[in-house]
């Protein structure tokens, strides 16, 4: 007993300062990816049942098809337009960062429920441009949110030009996606009180709407990889500068410096 009481103390520690001002910085991001990945996947899971539901169906794929594939992409939106703006995220997670992502995956989820055929129709598709509606406004808010975490952030001055091109590209999906989301909720609204009961045999044209949805997910995916591709550029072009404004006779390698001392 006298033995224990007498051990030294240990010199090194598991866990210091730094390593958990490290952790902290990195949880924002860390979080969201796992919050992302795995509602995306449940999501799509669902979509597959849904999917394989409308292939034993009667119903003709074309009645359901310009439905599906917009669904499909807008799950690709939801997965990946947080990509980017991630890598920018440094501060501790909050109620936003479990809530947004988990409406969202909410919203994938009836996107492809209400197209659950029941005999050879689908009674709940007029309520497919609500959820879309409710997709595209929840995601303009979130975009807001992150935007108003990434203008909280101090960033080296390196980094200044790529995080306010990033900021412009926010501000612009957050307001077009406000202004999807006013359009479908107005097209949802349209067809349950006016068409419905008064025009029905309009409803025949609805897979216009499904692909005009279908090209708004194509063009959302388009500007979510135009902004990565213009992400790496300036990335890029920063570290090109940076060299380029260094000593030209410091040797950028160790063999450069052991030729010129030969």
């Amino acid at each position: 007993m006298q033995h224990l009481l007498t051990m030294p103390t240990p010199t090194t520690v598991d866990l210091d300062r730094h390593v958990l001002t490290d952790r902290i910085r990195d949880h924002g991001r860390e979080t969201q990816l796992f919050l992302s990945s795995m509602l995306v996947s449940v999501a799509v899971a669902n979509a597959a049942y849904v999917f394989a539901l409308l292939l034993a169906s009667p119903i003709a794929p074309l009645l359901w098809l310009p439905f599906v594939l917009p669904s499909f992409g807008f799950v690709l939106v939801t997965f990946s337009g947080t990509s980017n703006t991630s890598l920018l995220i440094v501060s501790m997670p909050d109620w936003r960062d479990s809530v947004f992502p988990l409406l969202q995956a909410i919203t994938v989820f009836l996107m492809f429920g209400v197209l659950i055929p029941a005999g050879s129709n689908l009674p709940l598709l007029a309520d497919w441009y609500a959820v879309v509606g409710a997709h595209a406004m929840i995601g303009a808010i979130w975009i807001w949110s992150l935007a108003g975490k990434i203008r909280a952030t101090s960033y080296d001055i390196s980094l200044r030009a790529v995080v306010h091109s990033h900021l412009q590209w926010m501000r612009r999906g957050a307001t077009a996606a406000a202004l999807s989301g006013i359009f479908w909720f107005a097209v949802w609204a349209s067809i349950r009180w006016r068409l419905m009961p008064e025009q029905s045999q309009l409803l025949r044209f609805q897979g216009l709407l499904g692909v005009l949805a279908l090209v708004i997910s194509i063009g959302v995916i388009a500007g979510i990889e135009r902004d990565r591709r213009m992400f790496a550029r300036l990335l890029a072009g920063d570290h090109a500068g940076n060299e380029a404004s260094a000593d030209p006779d410091q040797p950028r390698n160790p063999d450069e410096s052991v030729a010129q001392q030969s």
